[in-house]
């Protein structure tokens, strides 16, 4: 019995620390958002702050694939956009300019200081685009932040333009950052499945 434990676990272990992540570790939706399937989104920018420009690059990119044409980088549309020196008004109002109503961000979390996890709700700076990627983006691409082998989890939020609000959000299983593609696959997929589900892409 002893024997049988060790292996199970070693397997476990093994399987944890190679697997992307497929199901959602805990979700969120806005109460006030109905599912209405004329109100699809019908242009995304895609934020994903995740370890360095290079895995952002590759994240935003296979998002922005899944929903073509609707889906925009956001490293090519907004490169200088930080928390520091970009106005909120003005950089919501370009974003409606052109044609945006849809925001998905993406970023690294660690579960353990998630304020999710005691509240059960989203804090008052997840409540708005902005809000959330003023307060997360100081935190983006900081050295010696994360190794290259921390099992991670990704959090991602969908925001609503017009309405100026979070419709959803939701935290993966854990992450090995180490492949930076293989890392993303799985996280998309769940991103795509849940954003249909939720009525703002076919």
């Amino acid at each position: 019995m002893k024997l049988k434990y060790i292996l199970f676990t070693a397997i476990a272990l093994i399987y944890l620390g190679c697997t992307t992540p497929t199901d959602l570790q805990q979700s969120w939706s806005n109460p006030d958002q109905k599912k209405d399937s004329t109100k699809r989104f019908q242009k995304i920018l895609f934020v994903a702050l995740l370890k360095d420009a290079y895995t952002r690059k590759v994240a935003e990119d296979k998002l922005a694939n899944l929903v073509r044409p609707r889906g925009v980088v956001s490293y090519n549309y907004l490169p200088n956009l930080t928390a520091n020196n970009a106005d909120m008004s003005l950089v919501s109002d370009r974003l409606k300019q052109d044609g945006f109503d849809g925001i998905v961000i993406m970023r690294l979390i660690n579960i353990n200081k998630d304020p999710m996890n005691t509240s059960g709700t989203p804090p008052p700076y997840y409540n708005t685009w902005y809000g959330y990627y003023s307060t997360t983006f100081p935190l983006y691409n900081v050295p010696g932040g994360l190794s290259s082998n921390d099992i991670q989890n990704i959090e991602t939020n969908v925001y609503s333009l017009i309405e100026n609000k979070l419709l959803w959000t939701g935290v993966t299983t854990a992450v090995n950052i180490s492949d930076k593609n293989k890392m993303m696959d799985g996280v998309i997929t769940m991103v795509k499945q849940k954003m249909k589900d939720q009525g703002f892409i076919k």
